[in-house]
């Protein structure tokens, strides 16, 4: 079509008799036929105006279909009271359509009304009664004070009313984002008793201190003790801050009294841990995954303060993923996390390979295999590195041990015979994949035992 046929088109407009029905519907009966044009013309105009309005809305909104809302936007855009009653639910519209014999028969848009049985009517049960307006007494105030019920005004004390007047912003912002005190609870609610003060004082001293016998008491009290409730939350941070002032000073001793702490209280069943989860973790997880815990890494035996500590993170991984979504995978992410950088030192690597094999067998089939051939890499590059320290060989060997306590039972559970030695060097990589098909083909030919690799005890870090 041509512009000058676009031009000569006729413009769609409301018809002349659906007007002159409406105003006769409203009692307008003395309209002229130019009146009736009149008001076609206009009411044309506005209708169209309007649908160009919503269909901008719903543009805006990135819909493909107007809804009565964009409709009623447009409206009010344009200062137009709007149509109250047509909300669309299921996107059906409310008519029906249907073919007008006296017009033609032409097609016109009728609401569907519903026919009602009256039957239906009639045996429908009776609406409830409404209660009866009723007057009921309340103390206001008893000997001057007002109590605190329902029916009263909310008190509000001097303090806070000295508050508003000096900083009326802070009630402005407080009733806009709905910041009410009584409602914010405190990680610490109570204050502790002259004898729990004490008995904090003594528990922390012993567990930290230099008397076996009396730390091994404080421990012992720790696990056992059911009313450690309010006293919870002030060890819980003594531990957290614990380790990162001994972090920092590499005093190897207090962060392993640390960690003893953290397993006493998780021993102990009258206690509900899971609140601190928050400060737990990241003392356990510093403790694994840290670059250096003593001041003399060759000599001191750190290890078996990364072996402790993952074994407690294994064990609060347990407890509590049921009901905590996801734990299990976030610790799991943080350990693998450490085998994608090579700037980390091979001890990181060490405690968190540690960390993923204490977490059974399921997680060394489908997280430790695909990574030993990584470490391998890692581990051939620094042996090949002329300047390699005696801490990193030490460390190489140490990693040695672990694949070879943990990967050959976790190999010989999970995959069925005949093992080839071809199967392991592309699996498990050239270096590690020959070692773990001489020590899984030896474990094949013993007979299959019931025990489980040997856990770190606490005899071993004491």
């Amino acid at each position: 079509m041509t512009t000058t046929e676009q031009a000569k088109a006729p413009i769609l407009h409301f018809p002349y008799q659906s007007i002159q029905f409406i105003a006769d519907s409203n009692q307008c009966q003395h309209l002229t036929d130019d009146s009736i044009k009149y008001l076609t013309l206009e009411v044309t105009g506005i209708v169209r105006f309007l649908l160009q309005d919503a269909l901008k809305f719903t543009r805006k909104c990135r819909r493909t279909k107007m809804i009565t809302d964009d409709f009623e936007s447009a409206m009010k855009m344009r200062y137009l009271e709007p149509i109250v009653g047509f909300r669309l639910s299921n996107g059906n519209l409310p008519f029906k359509t249907t073919t007008a014999a006296g017009l033609g028969h032409r097609e016109v848009q009728c609401i569907d009304d519903h026919e009602l049985q009256l039957d239906q009517v009639i045996t429908a049960p009776m609406p409830k009664i409404p209660l009866d307006v009723s007057i009921r007494t309340h103390w206001l105030a008893i000997e001057g004070k007002q109590p605190t019920i329902n029916e009263n005004p909310e008190i509000i004390s001097k303090a806070d009313l000295t508050t508003d007047s000096l900083d009326p912003m802070k009630s402005l912002t407080k009733k806009r984002y709905n910041l009410d005190a009584s409602k914010i609870k405190t990680s610490n609610p109570h204050e502790l008793s002259l004898e729990q003060q004490i008995y904090y004082k003594e528990i922390t001293e012993a567990c930290v201190g230099s008397e076996e016998q009396k730390r091994q008491e404080a421990i012992g009290s720790l696990s056992t003790e059911t009313g450690l409730h309010q006293i919870l939350p002030r060890i819980v941070l003594f531990i957290s801050e614990g380790v990162k002032v001994n972090l920092m000073q590499y005093n190897l001793a207090i962060l392993i009294y640390l960690m003893r702490m953290t397993s006493a209280l998780l021993e102990n069943k009258s206690l509900y841990c899971e609140k601190y989860l928050h400060q737990l973790f990241p003392a356990i997880m510093s403790c694994i995954l840290a670059k250096q815990l003593c001041v003399r890494p060759d000599a001191d035996n750190h290890w078996a303060l990364r072996d402790y500590a993952s074994s407690r993170c294994a064990q609060m991984v347990k407890m509590f993923s049921a009901s905590i979504h996801g734990l299990r995978n976030r610790i799991v992410r943080i350990f693998l996390r450490t085998f994608h950088s090579e700037r980390l030192p091979l001890v990181t690597h060490y405690g968190a390979l540690v960390g993923l094999c204490e977490m059974g067998q399921e997680t060394i089939e489908e997280l430790v295999f695909p990574i030993i051939r990584t470490l391998g890499d890692r581990i051939v590059k620094s042996v090949e590195n002329p300047s390699l320290s005696q801490m990193d060989k030490t460390t190489i060997d140490r990693i040695n041990g672990v694949i070879s306590k943990y990967i050959p039972p976790a190999y010989r559970t999970s995959r069925s015979t005949p093992d080839d030695i071809e199967h392991f060097k592309q699996e498990f990589g050239n270096f590690y994949g020959p070692r773990l098909y001489t020590q899984v083909t030896q474990q094949r030919q013993q007979p299959r035992s019931t025990t489980q690799p040997t856990q770190v005890s606490e005899s071993t870090i004491y």
